[in-house]
């Protein structure tokens, strides 16, 4: 991948962090890379092309982050701990969304292609979230009460939700209360 290349999917990436899928344009693009609008067409004729290749990209960090999650943690409860550390931090005060929240909300504006990766990326976090809830279950560093895939899944719906709340708040304070019911499930991180 070339410098230009790179630098359209950063901006591609933080755009669609900020305003969603809907709510920037090749025109915005060109404008922050500093290039007309068909040299980003050379490189992704579509936007849902850049749009796919911004999630390709995505997946692959977040994998990244998520195995050195667990190969830094010592307990369940202190990868959890770790991983809602990650989301707050992704809400950046309220100002952005981590950007499968972002796209869920622009699933309508979004190819299959698009919707696929999207749904492989949450299911990535959710068996991810699983995992450390075994792991926690074992270790007596989180409460589970039940399924662990189906906890997962309400936990990812939390810190999405709650990077929602706060940006609509504008405050990364509207994060920490909506997920402080999820930190007192963990007795030791």
């Amino acid at each position: 991948m070339n410098a230009t290349q790179t630098l359209l999917l950063d901006l591609g990436e933080a755009a669609m962090m900020q305003r969603g899928f809907d709510g920037f344009s090749y025109a915005d693009i060109a404008r922050d890379a500093g290039i007309r609008k068909a040299s980003i067409h050379y490189h992704f004729p579509t936007k849902q092309d850049l749009g796919l290749a911004v999630l390709n990209r995505y997946s692959h960090n977040l994998l990244d982050r998520l195995a050195e999650i667990r190969q830094s943690t010592r307990t369940g409860g202190q990868a959890l701990a770790t991983l809602i550390e990650m989301y707050r931090r992704g809400a950046c005060n309220g100002g952005l969304l981590c950007l499968c929240a972002a796209l869920s909300g622009d699933a309508h504006a979004i190819d299959e292609n698009m919707r696929s990766a999207l749904k492989r990326i949450n299911d990535l976090v959710v068996q991810s979230l699983e995992d450390i809830l075994i792991i926690g279950r074992k270790d007596r560093s989180i409460s589970v009460g039940g399924e662990p895939k189906a906890e997962a899944t309400s936990i990812l719906a939390t810190l999405q939700g709650a990077q929602l709340l706060a940006r609509a708040a504008d405050d990364v304070g509207a994060f920490d209360e909506a997920t402080a019911m999820l930190r007192t499930r963990i007795f030791r991180a």
